[in-house]
């Protein structure tokens, strides 16, 4: 089963993921695929917020910043795993700014990213995927800005698609869409 969970920052994504894993795993081993590079003292206190928030779960925690796909042959050889992938956001932007991605446009990035983690989802019982929602325009944003904002508007759509249940914030409540 795949669960896509969608929302701003700060919206409880990563609290209402646990819980999912937890309740989802069933005995099985629990893995946490982290994408984020945490640069700066801002990066280290969110990586370590979200640590703290693990302790004690049983949650095996699997650095990944770039081509999820990799951990594949690690999450094959568990017990009926159940694999929670944070933070789609910080996906993309790894992804979108590796040097050997530089020259892909936005439709070859974002099928280069979902056929990545769809992949990692074929080898687990049980994939939740966090992914963060930004505003689509605002003033600030800039042409680079823009495209990480696009693409990953993109890859959480296309996600969204192939996803078996998608739970999505708005306006302060929590959707549950169930794909068929």
């Amino acid at each position: 089963m795949i669960t896509l969970i969608v929302g701003t920052a700060g919206s409880g994504k990563s609290k209402k993921a646990e819980s999912l894993a937890m309740k989802q795993a069933k005995g099985g081993e629990k893995v946490y695929v982290a994408t984020m590079i945490p640069f700066g003292k801002e990066g280290e206190t969110r990586v370590k917020k979200h640590r703290r928030m693990r302790f004690g779960k049983g949650f095996k925690t699997i650095e990944c910043p770039t081509d999820v796909h990799k951990v594949t042959e690690t999450i094959l050889r568990m017990k009926r795993p159940t694999v929670l992938l944070e933070c789609m956001s910080n996906l993309v932007g790894n992804e979108l700014y590796k040097i050997e991605n530089a020259e892909k446009g936005d439709n070859a990035m974002e099928e280069l990213i979902v056929n990545s983690v769809m992949k990692l989802a074929g080898s687990a019982v049980n994939m939740i995927i966090v992914a963060n929602e930004f505003p689509e325009e605002d003033e600030a944003y800039d042409e680079e800005t823009k495209r990480f904002v696009f693409l990953c508007h993109k890859v959480n759509e296309n996600l969204a698609g192939r996803a078996d249940v998608v739970e999505r914030l708005e306006n302060g409540e929590w959707i549950r869409i169930e794909n068929n």
